[in-house]
């Protein structure tokens, strides 16, 4: 840095509140949909309880992929960080409601791959915000 010169913000950084609220968001909807994958393996085995903790468990996926949601767009404003997060908890969070749109239907066909789907982006997201390091 030059005398005399003000330091410039790192813009590509966030503050580490903002990303360390979003990785908890994030790996708080990984646990939810890790968890309604045993409760769907057990109603696939045929066990007829494991349909009222799949369809309660759906509760807690759409509180943290809205939680997450908010925590990306507190990540990209006021945080600095990149505005894409916010993108993918939005499009985390609507496909949560589809989910389970198309699960009370009874559509399976497209019930799996959407679940398999958001496993995946929540994945991909909690080792993104894992990898990235927070501004000072």
């Amino acid at each position: 840095m030059t005398q005399g010169m003000p330091a410039t913000p790192d813009t590509r950084r966030s503050p580490g509140w903002t990303l360390w609220l979003f990785r908890v968001a994030v790996a708080l909807e990984l646990v939810s949909l890790l968890l309604q994958t045993g409760t769907a393996g057990e109603l696939l085995e045929g066990v007829t309880s494991a349909r009222v903790l799949h369809g309660g468990g759906s509760t807690f996926v759409h509180v943290f992929g809205l939680v997450t949601l908010v925590a990306a767009i507190l990540v990209w404003r006021p945080g600095r960080g990149p505005w894409w997060p916010s993108v993918a908890g939005l499009v985390l969070l609507l496909a949560g409601f589809a989910q389970s749109a198309f699960g009370g239907a009874g559509q399976l066909a497209l019930h799996v791959p959407v679940g398999v789907t958001l496993v995946v982006l929540a994945t991909w997201l909690l080792v993104w915000s894992s990898l990235r390091r927070p501004s000072r």
